[in-house]
C-alpha cells in the first residue's frame, strides 16, 4: 500500500486506512498525509470496486474541518 509522499503509479479513488478519508489521485500525484492527522505516516488502500469517472465523495467521511 502507498504511503504519504510516495507517488502514485494508477488513478483511482484511495482511503487512508486510519480514519476512511478519501481521495481521487491521478498518475504521478504524490500522496498527501492525512487530513485528520498532517505530518504522521499515513497508508492509502485503493478501492478497486470504484469508478474514479463516477465516483461520489464520502459525505459520512471522518475529516475534521
Amino acid at each position: 500500500m502507498p504511503h504519504n509522499g510516495e507517488l502514485s503509479k494508477t488513478f483511482g479513488v484511495y482511503k487512508t486506512l486510519c480514519c476512511d478519508a478519501e481521495i481521487v489521485i491521478g498518475v504521478g500525484v504524490p500522496f498527501p498525509d492525512c487530513p485528520n492527522h498532517k505530518n504522521l505516516p499515513t497508508e492509502w488502500k485503493q478501492l478497486s470496486d470504484v469508478d474514479p469517472s463516477h465516483y461520489i465523495p464520502n459525505t459520512a467521511g471522518k475529516i475534521k474541518r
